[in-house]
């Protein structure tokens, strides 16, 4: 039987007090049923690691910026609106999983997680992203697709070690020319969007192995692409196409492409 205390169930309360008294420093509380997070949680001072997956929450409390000690926090699978302004306060995040939920913007407080180096927030309602993204110098990927973006800031590419990066399935009509200064970038995905032209500067992507822009309203490619030295493949499935794929692309050894 599972005795409830106010709105939490007493058998959590005994799987927090148990991690406390065993100074955890992972807990996984996913698919709990839990709308709420009890204060008591937020004890848990040497927690590296709070999984909340697939649960029913709505908001994550101010008080998970007193779990200064963490570095994953996955909450993917809920019905999160907000993030408070408290997340920035988790300065030795790593990993930030929050795909699936409802989020429709992220506070400016996520600039002060510097040390992240993965971020999924795939799957929500994001409409914009705060410029202070660009503060992420450490993260290497970057999951963005399936949300409601109708630009993307400039800012991204100060990403320097940004390695994939998923934008597939949102409402971008532009991409900033600026992320030609993704030096590590090896993997760009922007299909589904509504994507009239690339940037040339995108040649200086020396890295990029793979660019797929499917299901976007691509006239022509720029012939900047041939000079991208580790390309390997570029997808342009369903795509307009009336100027053609320029020759050079065409020609470029090692490279293939799918239209």
């Amino acid at each position: 039987m599972i005795y409830i205390i106010g709105d939490v169930p007493m058998n959590l309360l005994d799987i927090i007090a148990k991690a406390k008294a065993e100074k955890a420093t992972s807990l996984d509380l996913s698919q709990k049923d839990l709308r709420l997070l009890p204060q008591e949680l937020f004890d848990l001072e040497n927690l590296e690691e709070l999984i909340l997956d697939r649960n029913m929450l709505v908001e994550l409390p101010d008080d998970i910026g007193r779990l200064k000690n963490l570095k994953k926090l996955s909450v993917s699978e809920n019905d999160l609106m907000e993030l408070p302004e408290t997340i920035g306060e988790l300065t030795n995040l790593e990993h930030l999983y929050l795909g699936y939920n409802s989020l429709s913007e992220l506070p400016d407080s996520v600039g002060n997680l510097t040390k992240l180096e993965s971020v999924n927030i795939a799957k929500n309602q994001l409409l914009d992203l705060t410029l202070e993204v660009g503060k992420w110098v450490n993260v290497t990927k970057l999951s963005l697709h399936d949300n409601m973006l109708s630009e993307v800031p400039a800012t991204l590419g100060k990403l320097k070690k940004l390695r994939k990066l998923y934008l597939d399935n949102n409402d971008l009509t532009s991409i900033p020319a600026n992320l030609s200064h993704l030096e590590s970038l090896e993997v760009l995905m922007v299909s589904g969007n509504n994507l009239g032209a690339i940037p040339s500067e995108f040649g200086n992507l020396k890295k990029l192995k793979e660019l797929v822009l499917d299901a976007n309203q691509l006239a022509t490619l720029p012939e900047s692409l041939a000079e991208c030295d580790s390309l390997e493949t570029i997808s342009v499935v369903e795509n307009p196409l009336e100027g053609g794929i320029p020759r050079v692309l065409l020609d470029k050894k090692g490279l293939s492409i799918d239209q």
